[in-house]
């Protein structure tokens, strides 16, 4: 067994695709065929199931890539711990996270984490949480960052902050006049701005509407966006209000360009996490950031 088979292996699982293997990994598309059908020779059991419409691994294959990435991983953080041995690390990886920590976390973090080891480098992915933890078991990419646990049984989550929700408005008078309003009126009589399904600043809301004995069907929702930022710019526009994180809406508020409403009911808290795919190995660029940041953070 070669490790040019895993890779070609590996690389047609994750791609889905013959053709997009052989660019990743600079072969012919014929090279490999070649390689996996050697592969699955060798092992006695077929790994691929080929179609004109598809290609999927078997339930071998499936068992089988895991593994195969797992030896992948650990070949390239051999070479990389002996060729980088200072803090002279070079290399690139990606990161999965969600809107408030790709916006308004990472940014933070990468540019104190690139003083220290400026030959390394992250292509952070914004997505919602959902796709965050489906990236990760998916393999698209090593750990991600998200508020919110998706319930399954294939990942780790680690919590390493919290951010608080809190509740804007437009910077009008009428939402002044009161040192604390109810948030269940608010909620009943104004225009709310929503998040889209799969984000955890959605699902942290909805649980804490819900638990007010607020349905969520009745809230008159002006409108959904994908981001944070997009919301927090439609309060300031005077589209409705919203719940967000502290975290994002601070700039908008010290800015006096939305207004932060001090309400009777207390609004939660809520984690953010590294998430981990269970039983997969880091590779050692990325066990050197998230160590940096965990550090980070506990300061």
């Amino acid at each position: 067994m070669e490790f040019k088979q895993l890779e070609a292996f590996v690389h047609v699982v994750n791609l889905s695709s013959f053709s997009k293997a052989a660019d990743a990994i600079f072969l012919s598309q014929p090279s490999v065929s070649a390689y996996i059908s050697s592969l699955e020779k060798e092992l006695g059991v077929q790994l691929i199931f080929r179609s004109t419409k598809e290609v999927l691994p078997t339930k071998a294959g499936k068992l089988f890539h895991e593994y195969a990435s797992n030896i992948l991983v650990l070949r390239d953080k051999a070479i990389f711990t002996v060729k980088n041995l200072s803090l002279n690390a070079i290399g690139q990886s990606e990161i999965l996270a969600s809107s408030v920590p790709s916006q308004y976390i990472l940014p933070e973090v990468l540019a104190e984490f690139h003083k220290i080891y400026p030959g390394i480098s992250f292509n952070v992915k914004q997505t919602d949480s959902l796709e965050v933890v489906n990236g990760v078991i998916s393999q698209k990419s090593e750990f991600g960052i998200a508020g919110t646990k998706i319930i399954n049984n294939k990942c780790i989550y680690e919590p390493f902050m919290s951010d608080k929700l809190i509740l804007i408005a437009p910077n009008e008078e009428r939402f002044k006049i009161k040192d604390k309003h109810s948030l269940i009126d608010l909620l009943k009589n104004e225009f709310f701005i929503a998040r889209e399904q799969g984000s955890g600043t959605k699902s942290s809301y909805e649980e804490f509407i819900k638990n007010l004995g607020i349905s969520i069907d009745k809230l008159k929702i002006s409108a959904t966006f994908f981001n944070t930022q997009s919301i927090i710019h439609s309060v300031s526009k005077g589209l409705g209000i919203s719940i967000v994180s502290e975290l994002a809406a601070k700039q908008y508020i010290d800015q006096n360009l939305v207004l932060k409403i001090n309400t009777i009911e207390t609004l939660p808290k809520r984690d953010f996490y590294f998430i981990f795919k269970k039983d997969f190995m880091l590779s050692h660029i990325c066990e050197i950031f998230v160590e940096f940041a965990r550090n980070y953070f506990l300061e």
